[in-house]
C-alpha cells in the first residue's frame, strides 16, 4: 500500500430494433403514468451480509464468485441484488457483457420500492448512454430524470452533460448548469469541479468568477480528500486525475501516481486504467511497463471498454512487445464494451484495409455508433468516411472511353484514372 498524499485546501451490446425499442418505451411508460404503486420490498439481512460479501469477491478478483451470489439472489427477485446482476451483466463483473441481460434485471428492479430505486434507474440511464440506436440518448434522459425525481442526485450530473451537448434532448445550457449546480449542492465532487471550470473559465453565458470557482473546488477537493482516505476508489482516481491535469491544483505527477494507485488497490477499474496510462507516460523500465500492462489488463477483466481500446492501440502501434495483428481483437472487445474509442479506431481499419479486409460501409457504420454515443471524434470521422465513400462512388460511375476509337495522340489523363 502507497501513502497517500495530502491536499492543501488554501472530477453483447444492444442495438435496439423498433419492436424492442417499442416495448421498452411502453413499459417505461406505463412504469412512470399508470398510476400504481411500485412493489413492495422488504429488507433482509441475511441477503443483505450476502450482497456485501459478494462485493468484496469482486474487489478481491473473484468475480465469477461473486456473480453466482447475485444471481440466486436476483432469482429470486430481490431489488438489490437484481441492481448489482444489472450491474455485473453492464460492466462483464463475473460473465460476460450483456446489456440485454442487464437491461432486464435493472427493469425488474425498478419496479420495487427500496431505498436503491433511484440508483437502478440510472444504470438504466447508464445503459442507455452505451447502447446504439437514434432514441437510445432520449432514453437515457428519461431514465436519469426518474433516477433524481427517486433521489438519486447522482443523475444531475448526467442530466447536465446531456443538456450541455444536446444528447437525446435539445441543447440547453440554463438546464445543464442548472443540473451541474444540483449534483455540486448534493455533494458531487465532479459536478462541482465541472462547475467550477465553467465559472472559471465564464463559460455557458456565465461572467467568469474565479474566486467563486476557486473556493467551490477547494470545498470539492477536501470532501474527495475525505471520501478517498475512506476507502473510496472512485474518489482516489479523480484526485489522481485533478493532480496529473493540474486542475485547480498544482500539477504533481508524483502525487497523481500515488492516488491512482490508490483507486486501482480499491478495486476501480478506471484508476487501474489511468494508473497505466500515467506509468507508460513516464517509465521506461521494463518491469515497470509489465506493472503497466498487467493494471490494464485487469480493468480489462472488470469490463473497462477504455482499457480494452488503450491494448488495442498499443498492439497497432507495435509497442512494448505487443504485437499488431492482435490489435483488431481488442477493439473488437472495446467495442463490444460499448467504448466509442475502439468505435472509430477500428472504423479506420476498415476504412484503409488495414489488418481486416476494407470496407467503407463497416467503417461508416461503426463511425455512426461512435456519434450516437456522443463521441466528438467519431462525427469528424464520419464526415470524412461519408465523403470518401460518395469519392468513391463517383469515380466507380465514371467510364473509360473506347481509346482505340480516339486515335493513338489521345492521352487519358492519369489523375482520372484512381479509383
Amino acid at each position: 500500500m502507497s501513502t497517500l498524499p495530502t491536499i492543501n485546501t488554501k472530477p453483447s451490446a444492444i442495438l435496439i430494433g423498433a419492436i424492442a425499442l417499442a416495448a421498452l418505451v411502453a413499459s417505461w411508460v406505463a412504469l412512470k403514468d399508470d398510476g400504481s404503486a411500485p412493489l413492495a420490498a422488504a429488507y433482509n439481512t441475511t441477503i443483505e451480509a450476502d450482497l456485501k460479501r459478494a462485493r468484496s469477491l469482486r474487489s478481491a478478483g473473484q468475480a465469477k464468485d461473486a456473480f453466482d451470489i447475485l444471481k440466486v439472489h436476483a432469482n429470486s427477485g430481490y431489488p438489490s441484488a437484481l441492481l448489482q446482476l444489472g450491474r455485473a451483466h453492464m460492466r462483464g463483473w463475473g460473465t460476460s457483457i450483456d446489456l440485454d441481460a442487464a437491461r432486464d434485471a435493472l427493469l425488474l428492479a425498478v419496479e420495487y420500492d427500496f431505498p436503491a430505486r433511484g440508483e437502478a434507474a440510472y444504470e438504466l440511464g447508464r445503459l442507455y448512454q452505451r447502447s446504439v440506436g437514434e432514441d437510445c440518448n432520449a432514453l437515457a434522459v428519461s431514465w436519469f430524470d426518474r433516477a433524481q425525481d427517486w433521489g438519486y442526485a447522482k443523475a444531475h450530473l448526467q442530466l447536465a452533460t446531456h443538456f450541455e451537448r444536446g444528447l437525446g434532448t435539445d441543447r440547453n445550457l440554463d438546464k445543464a448548469l442548472q443540473h451541474y449546480e444540483a449534483a455540486a449542492a448534493f455533494g458531487s465532487e465532479a459536478a462541482a469541479i465541472k462547475f467550477a471550470r465553467i465559472l472559471k473559465r465564464g463559460e455557458a453565458g456565465l461572467p467568469a468568477d474565479p474566486k467563486r470557482a476557486d473556493a467551490l473546488a477547494m470545498v470539492a477537493l477536501a470532501s474527495l480528500e475525505d471520501k478517498a482516505r475512506g476507502g473510496s476508489g472512485s474518489a482516489s482516481k479523480v484526485l489522481g486525475r485533478l493532480y496529473r491535469d493540474g486542475d485547480f491544483v498544482a500539477m504533481d505527477i508524483k502525487t497523481a501516481r500515488r492516488w491512482l494507485q490508490r483507486s486501482s488497490e480499491l478495486g476501480d477499474p478506471g484508476g487501474m486504467h489511468d494508473l497505466a496510462r500515467l506509468i507508460l507516460a513516464t517509465e521506461t523500465d521494463t518491469t515497470q511497463v509489465r506493472r503497466a500492462l498487467a493494471w490494464m489488463r485487469r480493468a480489462v477483466s472488470l469490463g473497462h471498454g477504455g482499457a480494452m481500446t488503450a491494448m488495442g492501440r498499443y498492439h497497432l502501434a507495435d509497442r512494448y512487445g505487443l504485437t499488431r495483428d492482435k490489435a483488431v481483437v481488442w477493439f473488437e472487445r472495446g467495442v463490444d464494451a460499448k467504448h466509442a474509442g475502439a468505435m472509430a479506431e477500428l472504423a479506420r481499419l476498415y476504412a484503409a484495409g488495414d489488418l481486416v479486409p476494407r470496407d467503407i460501409k463497416k467503417a461508416i457504420d461503426l463511425a455512426k455508433q461512435g456519434v450516437e454515443l456522443g463521441h466528438r471524434g467519431s462525427q469528424t470521422l464520419l464526415s470524412d468516411l461519408r465523403l470518401r465513400r460518395d469519392t468513391v462512388s463517383s469515380n466507380e460511375r465514371f467510364v473509360r472511353p473506347d481509346m482505340s476509337k480516339l486515335g493513338s495522340a489521345f492521352t487519358f489523363p492519369p489523375t482520372q484514372m484512381q479509383p
